[in-house]
């Protein structure tokens, strides 16, 4: 019988704590809207700032002053959302990214709000079609890595069938890639400009930013009422490692996501175009999100850094190729000396590796025992011992510790082909657009670098980034499509 893992990071006791950092979050959504706005609807915003702070006000004399700025945040952002389809997708973003919902799961109520931001957002949207049916146009035309997302998840949902448990992996299915897919669909029906995907991209970034200094603010105490130790696993020789909430729990997780809004600010930071007061916010903010990294002790977080400052500079050459090289030997050297500069034990890191390898191995053999559907969607825990030549230091339902593993041992070659097809668009795509937005390959270089080593390939962070990518460089294409 498998022994469930159990950890001790839970928030109860300061949840009022993480609906501030959620509040501020939300407040910069709001804020960042607002710059480059003409001021023809001053007066509005005016009144639904002055009906939004007695709210917040009203409601914080009972639940204190967290909620105040929970309550503002929220209230502005819904008023933009129900103006703008756009605006509406920002505030999912931002709410999906952080999911609330798991932190009070006992509420009903926020429960419901992912419907409840689909529904805002499809409120928002068809007022915009009835306005201008025209738009509509805009959104018609399928880009390329778009298509191929939608044909990767018909096929992944066609290895349900073929699966020992039918029913378990549909459900598997609709719980994970096929939620994916629904926001990429709504990013591909609202995206309408350059403009557009730039904005949702802020959203994202606010969305990991805040999760992840909450993070911090968590793994250094400076909140937390039991002992510091409390805050680490339940194995007391385990060292402690920032961790998050949600599917960005682990230490690992959320160090990846993390070097999405990492990747934008090296991108400001060493360009000599930047402003000084946007350098001087990039330096800090980097500061904070470096020291996330730090914290999780992630190794090949570290390794992506380097590879982003790299590849910023890699954009910028007139020799890509050689300087490409280079990139790949420094990436290569920083491996040796990533593990004493995150501090773990090296008897941890030892058995780290050692099951890293024996996962992948498992993932050929699932892959070669059916190469073209393989064990069928979400099957790799289950089928791991099956496949699996040694058991070695975890216990329970793993999982293959690799976006790639996971998708060739699950869905097969076809799966495969496909999935390296749309990371070909995606690179593809950025790379046409370094010029403009050199942030986007700087981005996707950390992520889809730290993902190779986790499996993330059913979550929503990758799809969410690839289509922005992709939706960008699609308008970027047809100037004559850039107004809204």
């Amino acid at each position: 019988m498998f022994e469930e893992e159990k950890f001790v990071f839970k928030l109860v006791s300061d949840s009022s704590h993480y609906l501030y950092f959620l509040g501020v979050a939300l407040c910069c959504w709001h804020l960042t809207g607002k710059f480059g706005k003409s001021h023809s609807s001053a007066n509005t915003d005016k009144l639904e700032l002055l009906f939004a702070t007695a709210i917040a006000f009203s409601v914080s004399t009972v639940l204190g002053v967290s909620a105040f700025i929970f309550v503002l945040g929220i209230i502005l952002s819904v008023f933009s959302a129900l103006r703008s389809a756009r605006e509406a997708v920002g505030l999912t973003l931002i709410l999906y990214v952080c999911r609330p919902w798991e932190v009070f799961s006992n509420s009903e109520a926020w429960l419901q709000v992912p419907r409840q931001c689909i529904g805002l957002w499809l409120l928002s949207w068809l007022r915009e079609l009835v306005e201008n049916p025209r738009l509509v146009f805009k959104s018609a035309r399928l880009s390329k890595g778009v298509a191929l997302t939608l044909v990767f998840g018909t096929w992944c949902f066609l290895t349900t069938f073929v699966s020992k448990d039918v029913a378990g992996s549909q459900d598997y299915f609709f719980n994970t890639l096929f939620r994916a897919l629904t926001l990429v669909a709504i990013l591909h029906l609202t995206i309408r400009s350059v403009a557009d995907a730039q904005r949702l991209q802020i959203a994202f970034f606010i969305g990991v930013s805040a999760l992840a200094v909450f993070g911090l603010w968590r793994f250094h105490g400076f909140d937390q009422e039991a002992p510091l130790h409390l805050l680490q696993r339940i194995n007391n020789d385990a060292a402690r490692r920032l961790e998050a909430i949600g599917s960005l729990g682990n230490s690992n997780d959320v160090a990846a996501v993390i070097l999405i809004p990492l990747g934008c600010l090296w991108a400001w930071l060493l360009s000599i175009d930047s402003r000084a007061l946007i350098r001087l916010f990039s330096v800090g903010f980097c500061y904070l999100l470096m020291l996330a990294i730090l914290s999780s002790q992630s190794r090949g977080a570290l390794l992506a850094v380097v590879a982003q400052v790299g590849m910023f500079f890699v954009q910028k050459s007139n020799h890509p190729k050689k300087l490409m090289g280079v990139l790949v030997c420094a990436v290569l050297g920083s491996s040796l000396v990533a593990s004493q500069l995150m501090g773990r034990h090296e008897d941890d890191l030892d058995a780290s590796t050692e099951s890293r390898m024996n996962y992948y191995v498992t993932g050929l053999y699932m892959l070669l025992n059916s190469p073209v559907w393989g064990q069928g969607f979400g099957r790799y825990p289950y089928e791991f011992e099956r496949f699996s030549p040694l058991i070695l230091h975890e216990w329970g339902l793993r999982t293959a510790h690799s976006s790639w593993v996971l998708v060739f041992s699950e869905t097969g070659l076809v799966g495969l082909l496909l999935f390296a097809c749309i990371n070909y668009s995606v690179v593809s795509s950025s790379w046409r657009l370094r010029r403009t937005s050199p942030n986007l390959l700087l981005s996707y270089t950390g992520y889809s670098l730290t993902i190779i080593f986790l499996s993330h390939t059913w979550l929503m962070f990758p799809w969410i980034l690839f289509s922005l990518i992709d939706l960008q460089h699609k308008f970027s294409q047809a100037p004559n499509d850039l107004l809204s």
